[in-house]
């Protein structure tokens, strides 16, 4: 059976810097230990991995497997975790090796190394790798022994509930953006992480938070302080095009769920500059990683889109739409001259009247003034002047409900953030009292640990989206906004509202009983006062339409009865049959008395005359049978009916 032989030493002609740094990047060491067991844990990324075709994976093996830790340290009793990130990303789906060469990498294990490895935790893995790794472990291993050590979890999230710490683990970025694709298309998550379980940086009620936690000031938030550090390294700021070009979404939405997650490693990478500000963990210190340079890291433009995407999604926005008319007032003529001194009068800390709230002119002044300028002064390598950064910036700054009359007035916003930006270091600066080590100081790392991330802003209970967070009515001055009212609420005190009113004692509520209803009267009294059972049902029908009554009762006085002691009811109206043409005309040319005083209408189309010349026969037959009205039944009145025609007589005789 062939045997694993180490890498050679670096010192070495047959040493491959290219397979160490390819290696550095397949398998790491995490720079925290696990937080549910307290051992080593390690980092193993599919996404990593070469295609199949170009590399040989047997001289790669060594070098990879050379990260783990030794046998001397096995030997001692040294145990270890790892992770496995099973996405691949976005390359080739078969660059993967086969599964013969994966049983064959587990067969040339040492048995130490085998033996010391507690846990293998797989995530994001299909199932077609779950199967492969599955009959790996129950052919070579055996199935009781290989199934308790490894776990499948669908993603990042799941690991929270076996005890792993997600925040303290350097995730690579591939997998960052991976399994916000895998989300999205599954259970088509458009809000991510923040919308569900609170926000840290996006959309908070206080964009800028307290110092310390007691109030002592503002400062810049996590995500503007690291983003902002790696845009001005000195190769990142003379990238052509900053600002201005954009990123990937999937990037710039996968930064921004690690920020909202309070992700403790975010790698920044662009060519040979990278960043990662280090991680406090209490007993251990400040931790760094490891081999910085060979890890996966996020470019420029993301982190400029990063930071367009936070002034986009303020909760108040710069220019809210409650300066809209100061703004076309006082800005908004053509021929306006924006002069310095009325623009230091606008940002400045105690002014007195100005259209920008306390917040707005806190974050122009700290952070967005200060960037801009420092962008311009690489113009000749970024090609970014100061009307290029406020094309950039302006839509971000204003969000009010009528596009037409954001468009209307991201012209005037424009003018102004380019006169600020061009007036910043000279005039602007100077006059706010303002110097460039202070915009230095607040991107340096505090150094009050609870200053090192932003607190959490817990989820509004029934609340789904942004818009309906963000929704309300606030009235304000022109001087505060929403965050500083909330502010200074907070610090005054003996402002207590009044008690609410004693709440009524439920049980002696259900000891009262309402008052007893009068009972029902069961017998009817008359005018003379004298009680007599009530009068029996009276019951009405028609005969012929005219209505009949049953005989009177023994009551013959009341207030229902006549004078004659019947008992009154609303007669039936008289049914009336419906006209006929035959029963209009009589023999003389007269109505028929029984439809004497209804109107007549002439619906055919020959004349009444002829019509009528054609009834006078029918009615001149004494033969033909009719019901006339009878002595006895005088309210019966007579109904003609259609004559049946003779015999012999038939259509056209």
């Amino acid at each position: 059976m062939r045997t694993l032989l180490p890498p050679p030493p670096p010192s070495s002609p047959d040493y491959s810097p290219a397979l160490a740094s390819l290696a550095a990047r397949i398998l790491y060491p995490n720079p925290l230990p696990s937080t549910a067991s307290n051992l080593p844990l390690y980092i193993l990324s599919a996404a990593a991995l070469p295609s199949a075709r170009g590399t040989a994976y047997d001289d790669l093996l060594p070098y990879v497997l050379a990260r783990l830790p030794s046998n001397d340290d096995l030997i001692a009793g040294l145990q270890y975790e790892i992770i496995f990130f099973a996405n691949p990303g976005e390359g080739d789906k078969k660059k993967l090796p086969g599964w013969q060469w994966l049983v064959q990498t587990y067969g040339l294990l040492s048995r130490v190394l085998r033996k010391r490895l507690k846990r293998l935790w797989v995530v994001g893995a299909e199932r077609w790798v779950r199967v492969l790794v599955e009959g790996v472990l129950t052919v070579v291993v055996g199935a009781g022994k290989g199934r308790r050590k490894v776990g499948f979890w669908r993603g990042v999230e799941a690991l929270e509930g076996v005890g792993v710490d997600v925040r303290e683990v350097c995730v690579p970025a591939s997998v960052w953006m991976g399994e916000l694709r895998r989300r999205k298309r599954r259970k088509g998550d458009e809000e991510g992480y923040g919308g569900k379980r609170g926000r840290r940086a996006f959309g908070v009620r206080e964009p800028l938070p307290r110092k310390g936690g007691d109030g002592e000031g503002a400062r810049l938030p996590r995500v503007l302080r690291e983003a902002t550090s790696f845009l001005l390294m000195e190769e990142c700021v003379k990238t052509e095009g900053l600002f201005r070009v954009n990123a990937k979404a999937v990037m710039v939405e996968a930064l921004r769920e690690m920020y909202e997650r309070g992700q403790q490693f975010v790698v920044w990478k662009e060519r040979e500059t990278v960043l990662c500000f280090p991680c406090w963990r209490e007993g251990v210190g400040d931790v760094g990683v490891d081999e910085l340079e060979e890890k996966e890291g996020f470019d420029v433009h993301a982190a400029a889109g990063l930071v367009k995407m936070w002034y986009g999604e303020l909760r108040e926005p710069v220019f809210p739409q409650s300066c809209y008319q100061g703004l076309e007032k006082f800005y908004g003529g053509e021929g306006v001259a924006l002069e310095p001194e009325q623009l230091a009068e606008m940002l400045r800390e105690d002014a007195e009247w100005t259209i920008l709230s306390k917040t707005a002119r806190r974050i122009l002044r700290m952070h967005l003034l200060p960037l801009l300028s420092r962008v311009t002064d690489f113009e000749e390598w970024n090609r970014m002047t100061a009307p290029s950064l406020a094309v950039c910036f302006a839509p971000a700054l204003l969000r009010g409900p009528d596009i037409e009359e954001d468009m209307k007035m991201m012209t005037i916003v424009r003018r102004l953030l380019e006169a600020m930006t061009a007036h910043w270091k000279s005039h602007l600066a100077p006059a706010l009292d303002l110097d460039h080590g202070e915009f230095e100081d607040e991107l340096r790392l505090p150094e009050a640990i609870s200053d090192r991330e932003d607190p959490l802003e817990e989820a509004e209970a029934g609340v789904s989206s942004r818009e309906a967070q963000m929704s309300g009515i606030t009235l304000i001055d022109n001087d505060t906004s929403a965050s500083d009212t909330q502010q200074e609420d907070d610090e005054e005190e003996g402002d207590d509202p009044p008690p609410l009113p004693v709440r009524p004692d439920t049980l002696s509520l259900q000891a009262r009983e309402p008052p007893p209803l009068p009972p029902r009267p069961r017998t009817f009294s008359g005018p003379g006062d004298e009680r007599a059972p009530l009068p029996p049902r009276v019951r009405s029908s028609t005969v012929a339409g005219m209505p009949t009554t049953s005989p009177a009762s023994s009551l013959s006085q009341g207030p229902m009865n006549g004078p004659d002691g019947k008992v009154k009811r609303k007669p039936a109206p008289t049914v009336q049959p419906l006209p006929r043409y035959s029963m209009v005309v009589g023999p003389s040319g007269q109505q028929h008395a029984t439809l004497e005083h209804m109107p007549f209408y002439n619906t055919v189309e020959q004349p009444i005359e002829e019509a009528q010349d054609l009834d006078a026969d029918l009615y001149a037959d004494p033969d033909l049978p009719m019901y006339e009205a009878t002595p006895d039944s005088p309210s019966r009145r007579t109904i003609p009916r259609k004559p049946v025609p003779k015999q012999g007589q038939k259509g056209g005789e």
